[in-house]
């Protein structure tokens, strides 16, 4: 039955961020005391109240609201308060109607200060899907006038992105609203070396990255320098002065029925001039887009894997990912290598670690078939006493039911009295109880060693055929999905390099580790 509580629910919309930035008051801490003191103007007693701090598009992005609608399913509240019914589901049809029902079939009203929405009432209802489709339109349209608001401010050469690039700090525009950078003289510093050594410099990335390192001189959020951070920022047009728009563009996919959102990179973004002073001349920014060019693995990626030990293969010194490094040089074979710059992991040929992974999954097969071997034969054994055991408590049951059946023809015969045959009953009875509970017991073994043959069996034979089918995979991404099936994880190690032509190249270690099913052990 549900209890005579009501709930709050509080979430910011784009306007309310969008005028917090311009100096408005905090938005949800005013709803609040809307919101509380319509409550107690109504007598309505407040169980719990629901702030949602991210301004989700989705049901999925906010957890909150998730909370909520599971509450309301499970018909804790009587009605849920908000300052209008937009706040609920502003996203798809689909969102809204999960809300509709949810509010619909549970009863639950819907209190805002200009309404008070029934469920079971018709209109109300009605008025209700009404305002939840109204919010939609009204959503899509305050969202193109933003977007539009955005492109413009990036065409004026304002920045508009909440966290500045390194080397910079975000500054509020004194004579118009917006932001823009002013430099971070302490990291400028630093993004001036990394443009000085890789464009006047005979320097790798990974050899600035490794020099940063040791200098200690350290990236703004993270521990160390990476590869990926200094690509970054010697791909970064705001060092000359530059604002680009859309370079990770928005893109959207479902997923097992979930909207899914990622920001792939863009080719064809647009750039415009920043009111921001730049702090890479245009001299060393072109050297660099030049060498940059120069020294791009010409590989055509398109998301598709080209490792095919990808998210399998792990450093035996420091636990980083092994990563494929490629060569431009057709003639040259890609290497394995740890992702950590630090690490002196030595790397290897990948199709030299590709090809040990499957001979040592070959061993394994060959051991694993001689204890499969000698585990069918234990289980042979064992499900032979075990169906011995079935027959013999099978006859135990059938000798106390003809027991049973004679005291009953003793009572007839007045032979025993009433209470010697409940008494001698009960005992059988408990026998018989006791037994079959054995008997099933049995079953229940018998069938699952049966089912853990089966499953042998056919882990041996997936193994085989993994094998087998291996080497006429044609792509990378193939192979990585059918080692994954197999493995949960490789540590590789190396501590001697090849250097010289008749050194081997297989001096490194790796540690296996398979995919066991529970139900084969």
């Amino acid at each position: 039955m549900k209890s005579d509580l009501y709930a709050i629910y509080l979430r910011k919309s784009r306007e309310d961020i969008e005028a917090e930035k311009y100096g408005e008051n905090e938005t949800l801490a005013r709803h609040e005391k809307i919101l509380t003191n319509l409550a107690e103007k109504k007598n309505l007693i407040i169980g719990k109240i629901y702030r949602e701090v991210v301004s989700g598009e989705t049901i999925s992005e906010r957890k909150e609201m998730q909370k909520l609608l599971k509450d309301v399913e499970n018909e804790k509240w009587t009605g849920v308060l908000v300052v209008e019914v937009e706040r609920l589901a502003r996203g798809d049809t689909s969102d809204q109607g999960i809300v509709s029902k949810a509010f619909k079939y549970s009863h639950t009203k819907i209190i805002t200060p200009v309404k008070t929405y029934d469920p079971d009432n018709e209109f109300d209802e009605e008025y209700f899907e009404f305002g939840l489709f109204m919010s939609r339109r009204e959503y899509k349209t305050i969202n193109r006038r933003l977007q539009r608001g955005r492109e413009i401010s990036v065409s004026e050469g304002k920045f508009i992105g909440s966290i500045a690039p390194f080397g910079y700090n975000r500054i509020k525009l004194t004579d118009s609203k917006g932001y823009t950078l002013s430099i971070n003289q302490n990291e400028a510093s630093i993004v001036k070396e990394i443009f000085r050594l890789y464009a006047f410099e005979n320097t790798t990335i990974g050899s600035i990255v490794r020099r940063l390192n040791k200098m200690n001189l350290k990236p703004r959020i993270s521990k160390e320098w990476t590869i990926s951070t200094v690509k970054d920022i010697l791909s970064n047009p705001t060092y000359i002065g530059k604002i680009v728009w859309n370079r990770r563009k928005q893109k959207k996919k479902t997923q097992n029925g979930h909207v899914v959102i990622s920001r792939p990179r863009n080719s064809n973004y647009l750039i415009y001039n920043g009111l921001h002073e730049s702090i890479i001349d245009d001299k060393t920014w072109n050297l660099v887009q030049e060498k940059r060019k120069q020294n791009t693995p010409k590989v055509k990626c398109n998301n598709i894997i080209q490792n095919p030990l990808a998210g399998l293969v792990f450093c035996g010194k420091c636990g980083k990912p092994m990563q494929r490094r490629p060569y431009t040089k057709q003639s040259k074979f890609s290497t394995l290598i740890c992702s950590n710059p630090k690490c002196n992991n030595i790397s290897s040929k990948l199709y030299i670690v590709e090809e040990k992974i499957i001979d040592a999954l070959k061993i394994w097969l060959e051991d694993y078939k001689i204890d499969y071997n000698f585990k069918e034969n234990l289980d042979y054994d064992n499900n032979k006493v075990i169906e011995e055991s079935i027959i013999t408590t099978t006859k135990e049951i059938q000798k106390e039911n003809s027991k049973l059946t004679k005291i009953y023809s003793f009572l007839e015969n007045d032979i025993y009295s009433k209470d010697e045959f409940i008494n001698r009953s009960k005992v059988i009875k408990d026998n018989i109880q006791n037994l079959e509970f054995e008997l099933e017991q049995y079953k229940l073994l018998l069938q699952k060693n049966l089912e853990i043959k089966n499953n042998r069996k056919s882990f041996v034979l997936k193994l085989e055929s993994i094998v087998d089918l291996y080497n006429e995979l044609n792509t990378a991404g193939d192979k990585n999905i059918l080692l994954k099936s197999v493995f949960y994880k490789i540590i590789y190690l190396k501590n001697e390099k090849a250097i010289k032509s008749d050194s081997d190249p297989t001096t490194f270690e790796l540690h296996i580790y398979p995919k066991i099913p529970h139900t084969v052990e």
